[in-house]
């Protein structure tokens, strides 16, 4: 009798098992068509005027370009010195399909270089603010991040240490209009950095 129960259990067991992973096979496929069906559809989008979209220039002249004794903080410069003329656009929140979807396929290759200009430029700059800071040139590194955030940013570490200065300063009111400025922000996962930033105030 327990044997029967037992079998009875596994036969209905792996018929569910087979129902699930036919589901599953249903889904995925009818996922993959629609993709499919979507970047054939992009492919064949005619090319459209992109020279009025937001592009991002660099404010040079609010950056410390002076040479320093850390030669690692003149590479930085140097690296945002080469971007300055060249173009930037951050869409990180696009895919593939869609860029090509909304601006043609013939735009692809362009977009996608003016998005990584965009990465080099957040990572650099924070990168040289980082560096500047570690080396004790508060005012310099508060310029360099500063600039990260009208550049559009969205290098969740920049926001922190930029709270994390202004806490030094005691400078607690630049912690709520940075966190303003979050909110309308590009940011992904702005709620966990809105967070982040609120309990680093909460820590007087």
């Amino acid at each position: 009798m327990v044997n029967f129960i037992s079998i009875s259990l596994l036969i209905i067991f792996v018929l569910w098992l087979n129902y699930e992973i036919g589901k599953n096979n249903r889904l995925s496929n009818k996922s993959k068509d629609e993709f499919w069906k979507k970047e054939s559809q992009a492919n064949t989008t005619r090319k459209v005027d992109i020279s009025g979209l937001d592009y991002i220039s660099i404010p040079l002249d609010r950056l410390p370009m002076e040479d320093n004794p850390d030669k690692t903080i003149n590479s930085y410069r140097n690296t945002i010195l080469s971007h300055s003329d060249k173009k930037i656009l951050n869409l990180s929140g696009f895919s593939n399909t869609e860029l090509k979807l909304k601006y043609g396929a013939a735009n692809i290759n362009l977009l996608s270089e003016y998005d990584n200009n965009y990465t080099v430029l957040v990572s650099i700059l924070h990168k040289w603010g980082e560096r500047l800071y570690i080396n004790d040139y508060l005012k310099e590194a508060l310029a360099v991040l500063e600039v990260a955030l009208d550049c559009k940013t969205d290098n969740h570490k920049t926001f922190e240490l930029l709270a994390e200065i202004y806490k030094k300063q005691g400078s607690y009111y630049k912690i709520d209009l940075l966190m303003d400025r979050l909110s309308s922000a590009p940011v992904r996962d702005k709620k966990a950095l809105l967070l982040k930033l609120q309990e680093f105030k909460a820590r007087t």
